[in-house]
């Protein structure tokens, strides 16, 4: 059972990132083997992406 830190950790994308790296560069895995951690890291960053875009359009729309 994952107690609470750990599930914390696991919405910081350098968690993922690194287990990602470790799988790829340690233990030569593919694709097949590393695509969850490859998900997960496009989520995290895409949640990233929407949050900076939205705080970029309301910066720039209270410039006009």
């Amino acid at each position: 059972m994952l107690d609470e830190p750990t599930t914390v950790m696991l919405a910081a994308p350098t968690t993922h990132f690194v287990s990602l790296a470790q799988a790829i560069l340690y233990r030569g895995a593919g694709f097949g083997i590393a695509w969850p951690e490859f998900l997960a890291l496009l989520a995290i960053g895409s949640v990233f992406f929407v949050l900076a875009l939205g705080r970029f359009r309301k910066t720039i729309s209270s410039m006009a």
